[in-house]
């Protein structure tokens, strides 16, 4: 359940988490913070299991009492409503939310390096002279990373979160992955969400059916997502690319997220332009 794989990582395995843990401090080990920060992701994780119907319903984003419901729900809602789409449900925001409810612990504990993976939904806090670089796949559930992002304590960011076709949600649109940095991992889970979604312009290759046919138990009854897409030609990839991209400028102006990047299939394009860069250039590796 939780496993310490080196001094600096724990790993936990509970329920739907499946989490990495890296956290160092330059005074102290911080393996048992790690242990007691995935122990406590039980006890968020079962206060969210209390109001579950809650986190799936749309109308909880107009909760008219927010500091009433438990603090996983409360920071699900909140980011979510900082997209400014109510379409989405609080559950849009839950893996970034846990990934942020543990950083923040270690960070509070002491640790000035903390990098919480939480199934591509990564949380990071960097202080002082701290830096590190985050991988960008092309697709959901690649086994390589093709581009690389650099953050240092400077950067603003606080957390990575990635959406697209063949993840853990439904998607509504073609996104091969959509990534994006935000201010925390449950901000930057959203709007990965939001920004995938938007990847789309309809065409018969395009098979959508409604989200309870294939889940009675969605969160997002009536909505139609993808199902399967077959061959598309490149003008509808650019159209779907440029809506997805849209979108992105559209949150980056509000100042909502600090960028995204986007793939389908052969395709991709970032806002800002030099977020991320490939492997083959800087010396990635």
């Amino acid at each position: 359940m939780i496993s310490v794989l080196a001094e600096d990582r724990v790993f936990l395995d509970y329920g739907p988490i499946e989490m990495m843990l890296m956290a160092t401090s330059p005074d102290k080990n911080m393996t048992v913070q790690m242990q007691e920060a995935a122990k406590e992701v039980m006890t968020w994780l079962s206060q969210l299991s209390k109001v579950l119907d809650q986190a799936k319903d749309v109308r909880t984003l107009n909760h008219p009492r927010l500091l009433e419901l438990p603090l996983p729900l409360r920071w699900m809602v909140e980011a979510v409503l900082e997209t400014g789409d109510k379409s989405l449900t609080p559950m849009a925001a839950v893996a970034g939310t846990f990934s942020d409810l543990v950083a923040d612990r270690l960070v509070e504990d002491g640790a000035h390096k903390v990098i919480i993976n939480n199934g591509g939904d990564i949380a990071i806090r960097l202080f002082g002279s701290e830096r590190t670089k985050v991988g960008v796949t092309p697709s959901i559930g690649a086994n390589r990373f093709t581009h690389v992002i650099e953050l240092s304590s400077t950067s603003g960011v606080g957390g990575v979160a990635t959406s697209g076709r063949g993840g853990r949600s439904f998607t509504k649109g073609i996104a091969s992955s959509a990534t994006v940095l935000a201010q925390t991992a449950r901000v930057a889970d959203s709007c990965a969400t939001l920004i995938a979604n938007h990847c789309f312009t309809p065409d018969p290759h395009i098979l959508q059916l409604p989200a309870e046919e294939l889940d009675p138990q969605t969160d997002i009854p009536g909505h139609c997502v993808t199902v399967k897409v077959g061959e598309l030609s490149p003008e509808v990839k650019r159209k779907a690319l440029g809506n997805a991209l849209a979108k992105t400028n559209e949150l980056v102006t509000k100042g909502i997220i600090q960028g995204a990047v986007v793939f389908l299939d052969e395709f991709v394009g970032m806002i800002p332009n030099d977020l991320c860069y490939p492997l083959n250039k800087k010396g990635g590796s």
